[in-house]
């Protein structure tokens, strides 16, 4: 019965299995770039303890309606060609948030890409943070 439901809707079960293979894939691409992820509540611990570099790589539409507070404005596709003006942050803990986590996520490629080394991302970007009543600048 489920062979025979599986053969009459086969295009089915191959965006099921592409859908779960990109779920599945964010994390391993996230660990294969050397990547941590951070909770909003995780963040603040390490803000306290370390002098961290945050980095938000929204467009400037979301970054004007709220971020983290004295995070620095380098949309993702200005990144390649801004790796420059950030380089002195190198070896220095820098924290990559967006809106939702994606836009970091592909940020944390490129800088692992250009030998950054403590790169941590934000886990649910500044919608998380905002959920649990952090405090943002707009």
């Amino acid at each position: 019965m489920y062979l025979e439901f599986a053969q009459a809707n086969w295009h089915l079960f191959l965006a099921l299995i592409v859908i779960v293979g990109l779920i599945a894939s964010e994390p391993l691409r996230k660990k294969a770039f050397g990547v941590k992820s951070l909770s909003p509540m995780e963040l603040t611990r390490v803000m306290t303890r370390e002098d961290v570099v945050v980095i938000d790589v929204s467009d400037k539409a979301e970054f004007t309606k709220g971020h983290l507070p004295n995070a620095m404005h380098i949309p993702l596709k200005e990144l390649p060609d801004r790796i420059k003006t950030i380089e002195k942050f190198k070896g220095s803990p820098v924290v990559l948030s967006c809106q939702m986590g994606n836009k970091a996520s592909k940020a944390g490629g490129i800088l692992k890409k250009n030998e950054f080394t403590n790169i941590r991302l934000l886990e649910g970007g500044v919608a998380a943070w905002q959920k649990e009543n952090m405090p943002i600048e707009k």
